[in-house]
């Protein structure tokens, strides 16, 4: 019996002429390996050059152990992160003096608000300088001295000094005229009650401040989709004010009651939200990855693509692109499982998927009518 070889060059332009104008005077794409043998069943493959590929946008990645989870889609809505809010109201009686920061403005910590004339505020600072002067005469180090001194601080600190302000006042043995109402974070002003000239009551609300760099989202899980959420999932959040913008974070908690009316529970989301671009009451959309589990072999959905009814991904060997069988699984979140055919670690191509497929179908074209 004889042995017949020959190799056979595809030209490309045969493909996409617009798409692959340069490969014509460069080295051939692929061949296709033809031989025959007498008694023996007919053999073919196709080769794709990975270089001349790689300047049409065939990307090479490789295939990887992951998580593959689904997107569930909810409505949310914004709220405050209420470890971030705090309210301030009146330390004592009095009426207000200045008012220097108003609503929707933005605030740093201890920065001064208001000024409010308080006779309470005057008789607390005035004892605490006739216990500093108590404890001059005597030993200012005795345990009841300092105790005394201890309760004088505290005492103004409850009424609104800081503790710059306390040495000040220690210093200078200046009481301060008005009463100071410092903001204790950074944030914005979300409401103030006072005006300047106002009667001010103790307990009285006065501002209310909250801190933005993070918000809460309350996202309403349908009963179908509960069993699937559970904390320390991942959230993104999307809001029609700003359609380009994503915002992400994680599940806290899930609420321990259903809403009879709509068949939801409210899952609560902490979000970043660095540029304060979230605001609360905003109505956003929700997308939460769920599921999970063990990691899966995985590659691109796009890697994976359907030859003559086969899943096909094509296996980087020998700097060259071999359509390699495949058996898949799950696919989630653009995630594609595969169950056979490829390991951990093998480099396989992730883009340009279609001009691969077409080359190797129009090889076979050319086979057919040789």
């Amino acid at each position: 019996s004889s042995r017949r070889r020959h190799t056979r060059y595809i030209s490309v332009t045969g493909v996409q002429t617009c798409a692959l104008p340069i490969l014509l005077s460069a080295a051939p794409v692929f061949a296709e390996k033809e031989s025959d043998r007498e008694g023996e069943a007919h053999d073919q493959g196709v080769e794709l050059n990975l270089d001349a590929l790689r300047p049409h946008g065939v990307t090479i990645g490789k295939v990887e152990r992951r998580q593959l989870r689904n997107t569930l889609r909810a409505t949310a809505e914004v709220r405050f992160n209420e470890t971030r809010r705090v309210v301030l109201a009146a330390r004592s009686g009095g009426w207000a003096e200045k008012v220097t920061v108003f609503a929707n403005q933005r605030v740093k910590k201890n920065q001064l608000l208001a000024e409010i004339y308080s006779p309470e505020f005057l008789s607390v600072q005035n004892e605490y300088l006739l216990i500093l002067d108590r404890a001059g005469r005597g030993n200012g180090t005795a345990p009841e001295n300092r105790s005394l001194l201890d309760d004088g601080k505290q005492r103004l600190r409850i009424l609104g000094l800081t503790d710059e302000e306390i040495a000040r006042l220690a210093k200078t043995r200046k009481t301060y005229p008005f009463q100071h109402v410092h903001s204790p974070i950074n944030g914005a002003v979300i409401q103030h009650k006072l005006n300047t000239g106002d009667t001010i009551e103790p307990g009285q609300m006065l501002y209310v401040i909250a801190g933005l760099r993070t918000v809460w989202a309350e996202i309403a899980i349908t009963e179908a989709d509960l069993a699937t959420v559970r904390g320390d999932q991942p959230v993104t959040l999307s809001v029609k004010a700003y359609p380009d913008d994503r915002f992400t974070g994680r599940i806290l908690s899930l609420g321990a009651d259903m809403d009879e009316a709509t068949r939801t529970v409210k899952a609560r989301a902490l979000i970043e939200n660095p540029r304060r671009l979230l605001r609360p009451g905003m109505f956003a959309e929700a997308e939460i990855q769920v599921g999970g589990g063990q990691p899966l072999l995985a590659v691109p959905r796009a890697a994976v693509v359907l030859i003559k009814g086969v899943q096909t991904v094509f296996r980087v060997a020998s700097d060259e692109l071999h359509p390699q069988p495949v058996k898949i699984g799950v696919t989630r979140s653009g995630w594609t499982e595969i169950k056979t055919g490829v390991t951990e670690g093998d480099e396989i191509a992730v883009k340009g998927l279609f001009m691969l497929k077409a080359m190797m179908l129009k090889s076979e074209f050319g086979e057919g009518g040789h």
